[in-house]
C-alpha cells in the first residue's frame, strides 16, 4: 500500500493569489493570466476575492511543472485537467464500498480503500467514506443474507490498512519534537474509531495506546469505580498525560469525573456528554479536531 500523508486531516487555510505566486515562485500577473485564458483559478462568486484551496495550488503546482520541463501553459493546463478528470473517475466512491462490503467483496473494499487513504489520509477516508459507508449499511430495507455481514467486513477491512498504516510509523522518521504519550479509551463500539485515532496520533510523532474497556451500561458487574481505576493504571504505567474518551464513556459523569481528577487532560469525543462534568475537559464531536488537540497537547508537555 502506497504510504499515506496522515497530516491531511489538517485543512490548509485558503491562500491569496500572493501567497500563491510565493509558493510557486511565479508573478501573480501570471496566475491571473492563467485563470482569465485556461480557468485554472478557485471558484469565487463575483465581487470576491480568490482564495486558492488546497486542491488548486496542488493543480497549478503540476502546471508550473510541466510549463518549467518546456510544456507551453495552455498544454500544461490542458494535460493537468484531463488527468484529474482520469483520477476523479477512478476514485472509489460511498457507494462502492457499501456495495463491496454487501456483496461480501473483501479483496475489493481492501483495494479501495488503500487508493482513498493514499489520496486524502486516514481521518479524512475515515470522516468522508469509511463513517458514512457504516452508517449506510448499518439498517439494510431486507436484512441481511445469512453468512454476510457488511459492516464486520468493512470493519476487518478497515482493521487491516490501519495496521498496515501502524507498521509504516515504525520505518517513519519523526521531527525532534518530544510529545508526552496518549491514553485512547473507548467501549465495544467504537473500538475502530480508537485506533483510528491511535494510529493517526503515532504517524504524527505522538506514542499512544489504545484500551477497550466494558462500561457498566452492558455488564452489571463492571462500576464506573472499576474503569476510573484501571484507566488511572494504564495512565500510571504508560506515563500517559492525556486521555481520550471515546463512546458511551463520554456520557457517563462517574467515569468522566473520576478521570478528571487524576489530573489528566481530558479530551471528550462525541455528541452526546454530560455537560456539568468534567468542566476542564476538552470536548470534541470529530475524531480529526481529537488528534489535533491531543497533539498540540502531548507536544506542549
Amino acid at each position: 500500500m502506497p504510504r499515506p500523508d496522515l497530516s491531511s486531516h489538517l485543512t490548509p487555510a485558503p491562500l491569496t493569489v500572493a501567497a500563491v505566486a510565493q509558493k510557486l515562485g511565479i508573478s501573480p500577473s501570471t496566475l491571473r493570466t492563467w485563470e482569465r485564458r485556461y480557468g485554472l483559478g478557485p471558484e469565487r462568486e463575483a465581487g470576491t476575492r480568490r482564495r486558492y484551496g488546497p486542491a488548486e495550488v496542488e493543480m497549478l503546482e503540476h502546471v508550473v511543472r510541466l510549463v518549467r520541463s518546456g510544456v507551453s501553459p495552455s498544454d500544461a493546463a490542458k494535460s493537468v485537467r484531463e488527468s484529474q478528470k482520469i483520477v476523479a473517475a477512478s476514485e472509489p466512491t460511498i457507494g462502492q464500498l457499501v456495495e463491496d462490503a454487501q456483496n461480501g467483496c473483501s479483496e475489493a473494499l481492501q483495494r479501495n480503500l488503500d487508493i482513498l487513504i493514499s489520496r486524502l489520509g486516514l481521518l479524512r477516508t475515515w470522516n468522508e467514506f469509511i463513517g458514512p459507508a457504516m452508517r449506510q449499511i448499518r439498517y439494510p430495507a431486507e436484512g441481511n443474507r445469512p453468512g454476510y455481514a457488511p459492516r464486520s467486513l468493512l470493519t476487518q477491512a478497515t482493521l487491516t490498512v490501519v495496521h498496515e498504516i501502524a507498521e509504516q510509523t515504525q520505518e517513519q522518521n519523526h521531527p525532534a519534537v518530544e510529545a508526552t504519550p496518549v491514553l485512547v479509551v473507548a467501549d465495544d463500539a467504537r473500538e475502530l474509531d480508537a485506533h483510528v485515532v491511535g494510529v493517526s496520533l503515532e504517524w504524527e510523532g505522538v506514542p499512544a495506546r489504545v484500551v477497550t474497556v466494558i462500561v457498566p451500561a452492558s455488564d452489571p458487574d463492571v462500576c464506573a469505580q472499576d474503569l476510573v481505576t484501571l484507566i488511572g493504571q494504564y495512565r500510571e504505567r504508560l506515563a500517559a498525560s492525556t486521555v481520550i474518551l471515546l463512546g458511551s464513556l463520554v456520557a457517563d459523569r462517574d467515569v468522566v469525573d473520576g478521570v478528571d481528577t487524576d489530573g489528566a487532560h481530558i479530551i471528550l469525543v462525541g455528541r452526546h456528554r454530560c455537560v456539568d462534568a468534567a468542566p476542564g475537559a476538552i470536548r470534541v464531536r470529530s475524531l480529526s479536531a481529537c488528534v489535533v488537540e491531543a497533539i498540540e497537547i502531548a507536544r506542549m508537555e
